[in-house]
């Protein structure tokens, strides 16, 4: 497979060229030639990895570091103009508002796939991105079922050891399967892992198993198509779930495992596809179980030390993350200046998250969430803004906010209380008309009927029950 790769990757190297620069005049230092990005997609249509799907024809947006692409768009919005000697394809300078990631998004309408592909980012990983998110453009109009809820998630059981350890067991297995060169050896461990599965959901929450179901879906599907466009080999699929990873980064776990079981469905019932396409109720793991059941296919299993050191990875997983989150907390909580905690009443309306990060916060135990970027919390008695002017990726320094929930889920119950701090200053208090207003860098707090103390450097906040005037609804735990 490497050897295949090799003429289209040479084209790609050699085909970082100064088109752009002769369109908008910028330097060409900082180039990478996106038109290799569509040649990749052609190819990846004449692989014909999935019925139906020509990712050549699909629309795409792609910032490149210095301006957006828009590819087979029907009706390119305000800002877009044609590059001259390239039809179909337009240009605007700088990066579009809606490209803000490897995503699908709507730009003028039309269900469209961004990638941001600069010269930083890997070639490789730029080019398997833009058929992947190519893909969901074009899964998303053949299948609305299986979304993923991507709120569930920061309520999955990612310190539930035996979860934890059953997983990295299921991993083993789905790996064993993809790299097994006879189909017998091949599929027992593919029923190992489905046993694997079937008694590890048993114990799981209906809206972590569909959590699990939803990514395995709709990423995996799509990852499936990228790695077999580009020629991967399965055994890179097998590298991936062995790989370690933090344990609560459990949603990649679920783009690995959905694109083993399409490998090995590959193998087994050559026609899945088609089948899936028609029985939209029906997902890969159904189809893998019924082939193995067909087959009457006896499970292969792991040794007794196997089994130990699965526990002992999990232990250890889980053990690591406590740490992480006590240090973070203690390090929040420990700060030195002003500090605003807000908190509800117990028999008040929880505040509402209308606003999040959903890549960097940390979910911490007991319902707390540290949230080191931006959040806003609304309720009937006004609302909470914090966004930290130091934010930087990975990194908890600055103005954070630590919310504590008023339910078993840590956002979506709702929020009882809410400590800022990190805060560079004093902040600006103002009462008037019974509304307190408490102004500082990256914070805005706008709250009605407030009780405000000082209680030596915290600012505490009490919020009685109120009637819900906000127009924010919403279950609360």
């Amino acid at each position: 497979m490497a050897i295949a790769r090799a003429p289209r990757r040479l084209i790609v190297v050699l085909a970082l060229v100064g088109w752009t620069s002769r369109a908008t005049g910028a330097p060409p230092a900082a180039e990478r030639d996106v038109f290799a990005f569509v040649r990749a997609l052609e190819d990846a249509g004449a692989r014909q990895v999935w019925p139906g799907f020509h990712p050549a024809e699909l629309p795409i947006a792609l910032f490149d570091g210095q301006q957006t692409l828009l590819l087979r768009h029907p009706g390119p919005p305000s800002g877009f103009a044609p590059l001259p000697g390239r039809p179909g394809v337009f240009v605007m300078p700088g990066r579009h508002p809606a490209v803000v990631g490897n995503s699908t998004t709507e730009i003028g309408g039309v269900r469209t796939a961004t990638v941001v592909a600069t010269p930083a980012q890997d070639l490789d990983g730029s080019i398997l991105a833009c058929i992947e998110e190519a893909f969901h453009v074009f899964w998303l109009r053949r299948h609305t079922n299986y979304r993923p809820n991507e709120i569930a998630r920061y309520a999955y059981p990612v310190k539930d050891l035996r979860n934890i350890q059953r997983l990295l067991a299921e991993d083993e297995a789905l790996a064993r399967a993809l790299e097994a060169e006879e189909l017998p050896r091949a599929a027992g461990w593919a029923e190992a892992a489905i046993r694997i599965r079937r008694e590890r959901h048993i114990r799981l929450f209906e809206d972590d198993r569909a959590f699990e179901i939803g990514l395995e879906m709709m990423e995996g599907t799509a990852n499936y198509a990228a790695r077999v466009a580009v020629g991967q080999r399965r055994e890179a699929t097998a590298a991936r779930l062995r790989s370690e990873r933090p344990v609560d980064q459990i949603r990649w776990r679920f783009y690995d495992s959905g694109t083993a079981i399409c490998l090995l469905l590959d193998r087994f019932q050559p026609e899945w596809k088609v089948r899936l396409d028609q029985e939209l109720g029906r997902t890969t793991a159904d189809l893998l179980e019924a082939v193995m059941a067909r087959r009457q296919v006896r499970p292969a299993a792991f040794s007794a030390v196997e089994i130990l050191r699965f526990e002992e990875r999990a232990a250890r997983g889980i053990a690591s993350l406590s740490a992480r989150q006590q240090a973070v907390r203690e390090d929040l909580l420990g700060r030195s200046g002003t500090r605003i905690v807000v908190e509800v009443a117990a028999e008040g309306e929880p505040l509402r998250v209308t606003r999040f990060d959903p890549i960097n916060l940390l979910v911490l135990d007991g319902g707390e969430v540290v949230h080191p970027n931006y959040v806003t919390l609304t309720g009937p008695n006004g609302t909470i803004d914090l966004t930290n002017p130091a934010f930087a990726r990975g990194s908890f320094a600055g103005t954070v906010a630590l919310t504590r929930a008023a339910g078993r889920h840590p956002l979506h119950a709702g929020i009882r209380m809410v400590t800022v701090a990190g805060l560079k200053g004093a902040p600006r208090v103002d009462r008037r008309d019974g509304r307190l207003t408490l102004e500082a860098e990256g914070v805005r707090i706008t709250l009605e009927d407030a009780d405000l103390r000082a209680e030596g450097e915290t600012l505490r906040i009490s919020l009685p029950a109120r009637a819900d005037r906000s127009g924010v609804s919403g279950p609360t735990g």
